[in-house]
């Protein structure tokens, strides 16, 4: 509130109220990047639990790694600088 320009966590409780009513692109409109992590995160526990992945134990240390959590938080930070850009709210908007 104090800067006017929002974070990207902004929007988050309200895009997860419209994912638990199936609503996949008003929980986009309102936060894409929590819609994509959760897609992430079901990636993440389908390959943990899955049996079918040969080179699991590999892609299970590389999702793990500190260099992947630190690629995270730079996806996270960019996120926020372009969901306060006109580009970003045009394009959602045109959903």
């Amino acid at each position: 509130m104090l800067t006017g320009y929002e974070c990207a966590g902004c929007g988050v409780q309200r895009s997860f109220h419209s994912l638990l009513h199936l609503r996949f692109v008003e929980a986009f409109r309102y936060n894409a990047l929590f819609v994509l992590l959760i897609l992430y995160f079901f990636f993440l526990i389908i390959l943990k639990y899955s049996e079918s992945f040969r080179s699991k134990k590999k892609l299970l240390n590389f999702f793990f790694s500190r260099k992947w959590l630190l690629f995270l938080i730079i996806i996270v930070l960019l996120f926020s600088l372009l969901k306060n850009t006109d580009c970003y709210k045009a394009f959602i908007n045109n959903l």
